[in-house]
Order: structure tokens, then C-alpha cells, then sequence
């Protein structure tokens, strides 16, 4: 019955009660989430508590997938950004130098809270693609970019690898529109359990993708060594920063960010440097 329903109905009113379901509770969830015990880094608002996230698919817990399994304290009340996504905007802003200098920016499948950071800059010139979102600057593939050869200073790519057939092709592309000398944040999320990513773009059931890799839309299980190999086979210089251990547990209290999460920084070397 489910399955017949998502084919008679189109896509659109079926989000239409999500939609109403959102905006029910969020004033109610917003007031008694108010506290002083976790600050949100893009909106600023203080709270005794966040929204709670995560799947409980046997495939997440088993392989102990970093920021998918049921937890507390991830999705801001008042704006909606989700850990690794406040994880993201605190590394970008303490550890580079693009909000204040600026540079031509690709985001890919970009998330509202840093599309509007990004946009409010006043030097950056950004631009966002994706492949089924209508709301970007440039609707594209992944594996077939429609920008030239070095034109971006930076790329940003959270969480986007996981979904996409051919993710090699995918990070040959991103290396190839970074002009040399430029630099990608690269995230996705990594078994720690697992010695090797296991993938097979094939399976199109929704249950069975499930199954194998814990979402109904991802086509393989990332781990973090195998990861980190098929970035540097793409031309990285690949650097895994462990960043909420940088900033201490107190700061990842403060803003609920996932503590095992690791920032995958990756720079296109110069020309005449070896990767």
C-alpha cells in the first residue's frame, strides 16, 4: 500500500504534511528548549536542549557510524543546523581564512545555515550546485561539472559522496575545478568499525540499501583509511583533522557538536608538486 501510494501521489503533497508537522512544533519545541547550556554558533540562541537525530538500522550501530546513530542534542530549535553542519561553519571560520579574504566558492548540495554565512560574507563569490535541489545557482552531476579547470578557490562537499555511483569520478571532478593550490573540505560519514568500504551502486532498493548501508539513498559504507586512499588517488594532499578533539570537550559541549567526527581537508597541490 505505502509503495502504491508513492506512485499515485505525487512527491510534492506527500512532503506537504511534514511541512505542516515542522511548523506545529516549532514554536512549542523552540520555548521549552530554551536554556543556557548549549549555544547555536549561526543563530546565536541558548538552550537547555537540542532535537534529538539518528536511525537505529543495525548496519549504523554495528559499524559504529560516526553522527547516525540515535542521539541527543543535534538539530538547532531555532535554525535548524545539524552538528556536523556547525562543525563545518567552526572550522571554516577558526581555521581558514575564507569568510575574511574571501575566493570563488563551490558548494555542493549546500546546506541553508552556511549558504547563507557564505552568502552574507561580502567576499565570497559563491556558487551552489546541485543535482535535484531547484534552489541552487547551477543545477549539475557530480561526475560532470560544467565549470573549467581551476576556477574555484575552494570547494565545499558535506555529506554528498555516500550517495553518488561513482565517487572517484566524483572527486576526480572536484580536484579538477580547484585551481592548484586551492583546498576542499570533503565530508562524509565513516564506519569506524570497518577496515574497508563496502559499496555496490547496483542495489536500488530502498530496504535492502538499508540493510547494507544504514540510508535509503546511500550506495556504500566510507571507511576511514579506504576513504582517505581513493581521495589521494584523486590528486589530494589529504590532512584528517580530529577538530573537535582540537577544540576540547568543553567547546563541543557548548556548541553540541559530535565529538568523533573528523574534518577532511584536502588540497590540490601546486603545479610541479607530487600529491
Amino acid at each position: 500500500m505505502k509503495s502504491l501510494l508513492k506512485r499515485l501521489v505525487p512527491a510534492r503533497i506527500r512532503l506537504w504534511r511534514y511541512d505542516f508537522y515542522e511548523r506545529a512544533r516549532y514554536y512549542p519545541e523552540l520555548l521549552f528548549s530554551l536554556g543556557s547550556r548549549i549555544e547555536c554558533p549561526f543563530c546565536g540562541w541558548h538552550f537547555r536542549r537540542l532535537r534529538s537525530q539518528g536511525f537505529a538500522y543495525p548496519a549504523l550501530i554495528q559499524n559504529r557510524v560516526v553522527g547516525a546513530v540515535p542521539r541527543p542534542n543535534v538539530v538547532c530549535p531555532r535554525c535548524l543546523s545539524h552538528d556536523r553542519e556547525r562543525l563545518l561553519y567552526l572550522f571554516i571560520k577558526n581555521q581558514t581564512r575564507l569568510l575574511e579574504e574571501g575566493g570563488r566558492l563551490l558548494h555542493v548540495a549546500p546546506e541553508q545555515r552556511m549558504r547563507q554565512v557564505l552568502l552574507q560574507s561580502g567576499c565570497v563569490r559563491y556558487y551552489s550546485t546541485d543535482l535535484c535541489e531547484p534552489r541552487v545557482m547551477v543545477s549539475a552531476d557530480l561526475l560532470s561539472l560544467p565549470f573549467r579547470e581551476g576556477c574555484f578557490d575552494a570547494v565545499l562537499c558535506n555529506h554528498v559522496l555516500e550517495h553518488v555511483d561513482d565517487d572517484r569520478q566524483a572527486m576526480h571532478e572536484i580536484h579538477r575545478v580547484l585551481r592548484p593550490g586551492g583546498w576542499a573540505i570533503l565530508q562524509v560519514p565513516i564506519a569506524l568499525a570497518l577496515k574497508q568500504t563496502i559499496e555496490d551502486p547496483s542495489v536500488k532498493d530502498e530496504s535492502e540499501r538499508i540493510r547494507l548501508f544504514g540510508q535509503r539513498d546511500h550506495v556504500r559504507m566510507y571507511a576511514a583509511h579506504d576513504y582517505l586512499e581513493r581521495l589521494r588517488h584523486a590528486g589530494f594532499d589529504v590532512s584528517a583533522v580530529p577538530y573537535p578533539k582540537l577544540l576540547g570537550p568543553e567547546v563541543v559541549a557548548r556548541h553540541a557538536l559530535e565529538a568523533e567526527e573528523t574534518v577532511f581537508w584536502c588540497g590540490k597541490p601546486q603545479a610541479g608538486e607530487a600529491a
